[in-house]
This record gives C-alpha cells, structure tokens and sequence, in this order.
C-alpha cells in the first residue's frame, strides 16, 4: 500500500475517533461511555502504531 494512502487512512481514523470522544461526551449513559471508550482505544491503537518503529 502506498505511504501517501497509509498517512491518509490514519488521520481519518484519528478524526473518527475524536468524533466518537465529542459526541460520547454530550450525554449521560452506558453507550455513550462505550462509544468514548471505543474512541480512545482507536488513539491509543495509532499512538501504538506510531511508537512501534522506534522500539
């Protein structure tokens, strides 16, 4: 896959996912913290991603 497509897929992901915190935290509820905590998975996903080439 080419690295112009990886670098875009991953800034997407990472919209998503701070789509998924911002909406979660609007209201009061079990699915809302499910849907924040789905969101902050996703950004610990690519903060790993991210940290693995330098180990």
């Amino acid at each position: 896959m080419n690295e112009n497509i990886k670098k875009l897929l991953k800034i997407i992901f990472f919209f998503f996912c701070m789509f998924l915190i911002i909406n979660g935290q609007r209201t009061v509820g079990k699915v809302e913290l499910l849907t924040q905590l789905i969101g902050l998975a996703g950004l610990l996903f690519l903060l790993w991603n991210y940290n693995r080439k330098f180990v």
